[in-house]
């Protein structure tokens, strides 16, 4: 939008600079920006005399300014009416901060150009007169902003520490924004204001967090607070700036003291309680102290025996090591830069230590994130995964460059979305980048974890960004020659959120191959349903009943008919209780019992028919989870479990995880569940087959009415063989994402209470019960149990 203030500074510089060579002429467009900036930078200059002008305020304009102006440029008193374009220049500046001088410009500087000045001087938090002194006139130039953005995420408490930082250490800081927004630019104040604590003159407060710096770290503890409130004040309004507490205090309490312990805890740090050096360090670096205590590391080079036995001496669990490198295909594994060697993993985990799997192929430039690479770089992944045994976990896609804000948007999420719908095989989508590029992609839902760059300092989305909520893995330091054994190490701290893999897997469990694809119409089931429809039919109309009123329920009388008695008999206790409330019969209208019972009399005069079909139709488990699908909903949103899969998928997981259990050698989970998902163990292929069209049905039929609405529904449905069958309900429930598997159970980790249980009569102990389990799982094993079935029913597209 345009300010005419501006585009009147924007004319002005135009008009009256706009043939000297020494200036750039600018777009009027009344929108404030570096142009402009630029633009009264270079008329300052010129006014000055300098004949070489550029677009910053340096140290040649600084100088010339001072020795034209040693007190500022002061206000003039009312009879003054001596002009000067400098007067124009601040005047400018001012407007295009925002700053009203009551106005049009003019070469004067009288009391409406002053007030503008100390309203200014307020906002820095610096009060004074209306003078301009060299820093007051860099700001002016300058992009800085004085006023909240809380638009932008500007924080209150954060602004009123800028503020108290250009009051109290403005000769270590110069004039710092005060937004309320926490970026490079304050972080590096704060390390400034650190120096000044620890005795460095404001010449030596580089702002830089070196050897100097570290060695003059005081620890502050309860019993030393109150002889050192600045730097308490420091650690306060550091852990406001991380996210943590509520803003700048000088003041040591017990309720400080536990947002230091949230902090250390939220780091993967020491939990002390006390600002120790590691914590200053944490606070105020964005990779920390690059001694402190891991668990996990990080590295091109391949584990051998050796190598696993010097990182388990030295306290390392957990190892990432690279999925692929380009070009593999065409090198021997001896000559692998990166990649995972053949055996590797199974020495790794044999060995005691855990992994988790990188992908970092074509990362280090913007025009590598495209939605194609994206979608390729999924599959290479994938494959490359399942090649390897890699049980379903989270795969680090790398952006490993400083990509701003704007390539985030433009090029980095638009790769992310891709890599999420084409990934499959169970696997979720994690980013190994900086701070601000992984909290960017996981707040837009491209990705769940993340693997944090911090020891790339240098980073632009790193200093002055807190770490992500989703990190499992901070990379801070790196170690050449380790030991001296002639290899390189990446040192990572672990959150601990997401379990590494602690073992790999036998070839993933494929379905039976179908026979040779029929047309549906052949399908003994559909026949059968279609004859029994019209019969059901005719016996209502023999009865004289209104058939139109009953035409939409013969389809779930059938059903009814076809779930007895594996999923209802009578007298409803135990496990049936579960059927009795999730397919409960619909009793209106009144007379509805009457025609239900017509309509089982049919079903009963008919052919059998559950005999008839192959060993990998469960029509009973089919038609009951179908019921359910029709009284409770089919669930729209594919990441969010809704109360008509009680009966299906969930059930059989859970049902699976009971199995686990009872097992009692209590294996890796990932790997138990590749051995066992898809056979006799709970959750069958017939389990698979009939919870996939059970769900295929029930969202065809509640788009339908009729008599026929059931058979039209499987003719539907049986177009495709089962297999297909199983993946479409994979594309179509939770929309190819294994994330959204994991998002819908991982409900069942909270309680199944929170399912909304007590809405349909049941309790979490009946449903227990059913599954033949005595603990429900835990979020990891939540996790680990939906991947599984996810990589499971995409199995059989590949």
């Amino acid at each position: 939008m345009t300010d005419q203030m501006v585009l009147q500074t924007q004319q002005w510089l135009n008009k009256t600079y706009g043939n000297d060579p020494r200036f750039k002429k600018i777009n009027p467009d009344g929108r404030t920006g570096w142009p402009t900036i630029y633009a009264l930078t270079r008329a300052l200059q010129i006014e000055l005399g300098i004949q070489s002008t550029a677009d910053n305020f340096g140290p040649s304009t600084q100088r010339l300014f001072k020795q034209r102006y040693p007190n500022g440029v002061r206000q003039q008193a009312v009879a003054d009416k001596s002009t000067s374009n400098v007067y124009s220049i601040i005047q400018g500046a001012l407007w295009c901060k925002g700053y009203s001088t009551g106005g049009n410009i003019s070469q004067h500087f009288y009391d409406g150009t002053g007030s503008a000045i100390r309203k200014l001087k307020a906002d820095m938090g610096i009060e004074g007169d209306s003078s301009v002194d060299v820093e007051i006139m860099g700001a002016l130039l300058s992009m800085k902003q004085f006023v909240l953005l809380a638009s932008y995420g500007g924080i209150d408490s954060v602004r009123r520490a800028q503020q108290f930082i250009n009051k109290a250490y403005r000769p270590y800081t110069g004039i710092i924004p005060t937004d309320g927004l926490y970026g490079r630019e304050m972080n590096t104040a704060l390390i400034q204001v650190l120096q000044s604590l620890e005795g460095f003159s404001p010449s030596e407060a580089t702002g830089n967090f070196g050897n100097g710096t570290r060695s003059r770290l005081k620890t502050i503890t309860a019993n030393n607070a109150s002889s050192n409130e600045s730097w308490v004040w420091l650690a306060s309004t550091a852990l406001a700036c991380n996210g943590i507490g509520g803003g700048p205090t000088f003041v040591w309490t017990s309720t400080f003291a536990n947002i230091v312990k949230a902090f250390q805890e939220r780091y993967a740090i020491a939990v002390t309680g006390s600002i120790d050096s590691t914590t200053w360090m944490s606070l105020l670096t964005s990779k920390g102290d690059p001694d402190r205590p891991c668990v996990a590391c990080d590295t091109r080079f391949e584990i051998t025996d050796a190598r696993l036995a010097t990182l388990k001496a030295d306290g390392y669990e957990i190892v990432g090591r690279y999925l692929t490198e380009p070009g593999q295909s065409s090198l021997a594994p001896k000559d692998y830069f990166k990649a995972i060697r053949p055996g590797e993993l199974e020495r790794i985990t044999r060995g005691g230590m855990r992994f988790f799997p990188i992908f970092q192929e074509y990362s280090t430039k913007l025009e590598h994130f495209t939605p194609a690479n994206g979608a390729a770089h999924a599959k290479t992944a994938r494959e490359a995964a399942q090649r390897l045994g890699i049980p379903p976990t989270h795969i680090y896609f790398a952006v490993d460059f400083d990509a701003t804000d704007d390539q985030v948007t433009s090029n980095i999420l638009p790769y992310f979305r891709a890599v999420c719908s084409s990934l499959g095989g169970g696997y979720g989508v994690g980013i190994y980048a900086s701070r601000n590029i992984c909290s960017r992609v996981i707040g837009a839902g491209c990705a769940s974890n993340a693997f944090v760059s911090d020891m790339s300092t240098g980073f632009s989305g790193n200093l002055g960004f807190p770490i992500p909520d989703g990190w499992v893995y901070d990379q801070f330091t790196e170690i050449d020659d380790y030991k001296g054994q002639g290899w390189d190490l990446d040192r990572v701290a672990y959150s601990g959120k997401v379990s590494a893999c602690a073992s790999l897997l036998p070839a993933v469990p494929v379905p039976a191959p179908d026979p040779d694809p029929v047309s549906p119409e052949t399908d003994p089931l559909l026949r059968w349903v279609a004859v029994t429809e019209q019969e059901c039919r005719k016996a209502l109309a023999a009865l004289g009943t209104q058939v139109a009123v009953y035409e939409d329920s013969i389809g779930q009388f059938i059903l009814e008919w076809l779930r007895k008695p594996e999923y209802w008999s009578e007298g409803g206790s135990g496990t049936q209780a579960m059927w009795h409330a999730y397919t409960p019969e619909v009793s209106t209208p009144p007379d509805l019992d009457a025609a239900r019972v017509v309509c089982a009399n049919v079903c009963e005069a008919q052919p059998s028919i559950k005999e008839k079909l192959p060993s990998t139709r469960d029509v009973a488990h089919m038609a009951a989870t179908a019921l359910g699908y029709l009284t409770w909903g089919i669930e729209n949103n594919p990441a969010k479990y809704g109360l008509g899969d009680l009966g299906g998928w969930p059930l059989d997981l859970l049902q699976i995880w009971g199995a686990y259990r009872r097992d009692g050698k209590h294996a890796d989970l990932a790997a138990w569940l590749y051995k066992h998902l898809g056979k006799d163990e709970g959750f069958g292929y017939d389990d698979v087959l009939a919870d996939a069209d059970a769900w295929l049905i029930a969202s065809s039929m509640r788009k339908r009415s009729g008599s026929t609405v059931l058979s039209a529904a499987m003719r539907e449905t049986f177009k495709q063989s089962e297999t297909h069958r199983i993946v479409r309900f994979y594309d179509e429930r939770f929309a190819s994402s294994a994330d959204n598997v994991v998002s819908a159970y991982s409900t069942m980790a909270d309680g199944l209470d929170a399912l909304g249980l007590t809405n349909i009569g049941m309790s979490e102990s009946i449903l227990k019960k059913a599954a033949g389990t005595d603990k429900l799982p835990d979020k990891q094993e939540a996790e680990v149990s939906a991947r599984a079935f996810a990589a499971f029913i995409d199995q059989p597209r590949r």
